[in-house]
């Protein structure tokens, strides 16, 4: 915090990734947007996300486009390490653009957010079964991911995926017929009585240690992000009082 409003006081960054200009919103979440000029992540890249959010401040990180992932001959993956430290009355929120696997790709990422007490944290993310418009569907090696919130050291959330394309790979609860699928996370307030949910297209409740969690699958990413969007909005104001996110690109 500087003089009251949320501020950028230090950043470090080296390429791929890169943080442009941050933004105040009118809310006085301050918009920051991670950029990766590149044509995407090769196999055997590693990148690595470290943000740290003072007491009171807000902050929404997004990124600037979808995370594609170039095929790796040698399936070694593109890897990403991601770690929030959030303190105390402090809000932090992650949504990034879509993750998009390319035939013969592998990826593999990690997302590790420390709360103390009283910190609030938001996330969701999206991943499509691949290149859908050009005919590419299931075609990547792997997709892994590891999602894990603590607060004051305690671990109230655990999320593990590992995505192989195979004969189980269509199956119901997997992906079926669809090629999009959303997750995401919300800690920080008492969860509500009544959860946001679609009817065969996205799901919530509320993990062991408290946190609000969401799932999703969509045969079209419009359809998936819409009701993921809604359902993030609904969440920030019941579990935060938060007024909606009105993001400018």
């Amino acid at each position: 915090m500087r003089a009251g409003r949320t501020a950028l006081l230090r950043d470090t960054q080296k390429a791929p990734l890169m943080v442009i200009r941050p933004f105040p919103l009118p809310c006085g979440t301050l918009m920051v947007f991670i950029v990766n000029p590149t044509g995407g992540v090769l196999g055997g890249d590693h990148a690595e996300i470290r943000v740290t959010v003072d007491a009171d401040a807000r902050v929404l990180i997004l990124t600037q486009s979808a995370t594609r992932v170039q095929p790796s001959p040698d399936r070694r993956p593109a890897t990403q390490d991601v770690h929030f430290t959030v303190a105390t009355g402090a809000r932090l929120e992650f949504h990034p653009e879509r993750t998009i696997p390319f035939a013969g790709s592998a990826f593999a990422q990690t997302l590790t957010a420390d709360l103390e007490d009283g910190a609030q944290f938001g996330l969701t993310e999206t991943l499509a079964s691949g290149r859908v418009q050009t005919g590419e569907r299931l075609a990547f090696h792997s997709v892994e991911s590891r999602v894990q919130v603590r607060v004051a050291g305690r671990r109230v959330y655990l999320d593990r995926q590992r995505l192989i394309p195979g004969l189980d790979a269509g199956a119901p609860g997997v992906w079926g017929g669809h090629d999009y699928q959303a997750s995401g996370v919300f800690v920080g307030g008492a969860p509500p009585a009544s959860l946001p949910g679609v009817p065969g297209r996205l799901a919530s409740g509320v993990s062991a240690g408290g946190a609000v969690w969401l799932r999703g699958v969509a045969r079209r990413g419009p359809d998936l992000d819409a009701a993921l969007h809604a359902a993030r909005e609904e969440l920030r104001l019941a579990l935060w009082g938060a007024a909606p996110l009105r993001v400018r690109r």
